[in-house]
């Protein structure tokens, strides 16, 4: 026969029983909440410093190229007038974003499929730039009367590849009579 005294006994052991097990999944549960957060604060690291920051730096050398090519406009459609430093100025620095644009493509993860999802020019339209900025770059010296020409057509390939808006009034040839 069970005294009052066994059955108190085993009823405090029941409650002690249950509330170990519920401290045990409340320990459990704190440490996957806590895992979990990590873990999200972790992968969203991730997905900003491999993924995000080169798009953003991409875009930015896109912005300085189209800032460059009309502060250097006039160099640019007027090759060998300026001055020797003003021409080695502005080929460097043609180069140098040239160079850039072409890094930040190797930057950037999965390019072909990252281009897509954040509307990026394409691998190829990006090369195509990077070429014509080095070709720009080297004929800022040269005073030949046709270069212009193909100066202004590089400039044009170059926003053309870049998504860099040109009026259709800017573009070259213009009807000239």
């Amino acid at each position: 026969m069970k005294t009052e005294c066994d059955l108190l006994i085993m009823e405090i052991r029941s409650l002690l029983y249950s509330i170990r097990h519920h401290e045990v999944d409340m320990d459990f549960t704190v440490f996957f909440t806590v895992l979990s957060g990590v873990s999200i604060f972790v992968i969203g690291q991730l997905i900003v410093k491999l993924v995000l920051d080169p798009v953003h730096d991409l875009k930015k050398i896109i912005g300085q190229i189209s800032h460059t090519l009309i502060e250097r406009a006039n160099i640019i459609a007027n090759p060998g007038v300026p001055t020797r430093e003003v021409m080695d100025e502005t080929s460097n620095l043609l180069r140098k974003l040239s160079s850039q644009l072409h890094a930040h493509l190797y930057l950037i993860p999965t390019y072909d499929v990252t281009c897509r999802i954040f509307r990026l020019p394409s691998k190829e339209m990006l090369l195509a730039a990077s070429t014509h900025l080095v070709g720009l770059s080297n004929s800022v010296y040269s005073a030949d009367h046709n270069v212009y020409k193909t100066n202004a057509r590089r400039v044009e390939a170059i926003c053309d590849s870049l998504g860099i808006y040109i009026a259709e009034e800017s573009r070259y040839p213009k009807e000239i009579k």
